[in-house]
């Protein structure tokens, strides 16, 4: 039977630090990586007409993981028109420019987070970016493998991945076979609900998700029972447990 490893979240995973004063930002909607700066954005001036965050580059470190998605015109309350070179995450604007060579970046309000610290979530413990909305409508977790060990378990979960430890190799046939069973038995879903998907490399991959909402998911990875109240709310499907034979 699987067991299951201690799940370690720490307040270094979100604002996550890469190196001495370092921040970790993703975008707020997709959870996608959106940059990673020297200053936490939340001591940054608010500019007043739209209440971005106003980074100045030539004081500031940043390394941008957006692409330009051109420019936007803007009528302001006064008349005047401005224009906005807009960076993007997909089709998602995060930050803009004045200009294509300008050192003051404006970062958009609400548009990213460092996911520990949303206060949109409350006192409840907030869902990292490795497990969001795919373009299905389901949910999908990045997954990394660490191969060879003694038993099959749910390891570390960080921003980037849920850690899943197994006994076999990554690059063979039973790798899969062993994420599977140990996801089906943690979410309570039948293998009919989930789909392992390639990741990047070769101990990387996408589990994608049926039924479940982000939080589900991620309360279920870490063996928290899900409140009553959540198996209330209208159009909650209460799954079937899964079982082997299926």
């Amino acid at each position: 039977m699987p067991k299951r490893a201690t799940i370690i979240f720490t307040s270094n995973d979100g604002p996550r630090q890469e190196g001495p004063g370092l921040f970790v930002y993703y975008c707020k909607y997709s959870g996608k990586h959106a940059f990673t700066t020297d200053v936490d954005i939340d001591t940054l001036p608010r500019r007043r007409t739209d209440n971005a965050r106003i980074l100045d580059k030539s004081k500031h470190t940043i390394k941008l993981y957006t692409s330009e998605s051109g420019t936007k015109l803007l009528r302001r309350k006064d008349g005047s028109v401005e224009r906005q070179h807009r960076l993007s995450i997909g089709t998602l604007p995060v930050a803009y420019t004045s200009d294509g060579s300008s050192d003051i970046l404006y970062i958009m309000d609400r548009a990213v987070t460092s996911y520990n610290r949303d206060a949109g979530a409350g006192d409840r413990v907030p869902v990292p970016p490795c497990i969001r909305v795919g373009e299905s409508g389901n949910v999908e977790v990045t997954i990394e493998l660490e191969d060879r060990e003694k038993h099959v378990a749910i390891g570390k979960i960080t921003a980037d991945a849920v850690r899943v430890h197994i006994t076999g190799n990554a690059k063979h046939e039973s790798a899969q076979q062993e994420v599977l069973a140990l996801m089906a038995k943690t979410l309570t879903l039948r293998l009919t609900n989930l789909t392992l998907l390639r990741g990047a490399s070769s101990h990387s991959r996408v589990l994608v998700v049926e039924m479940l909402n982000t939080r589900q998911v991620y309360a279920r990875l870490r063996g928290i029972p899900m409140p009553q109240r959540q198996q209330d709310k209208p159009g909650f499907r209460k799954p079937k447990p899964w079982h082997h034979g299926l």
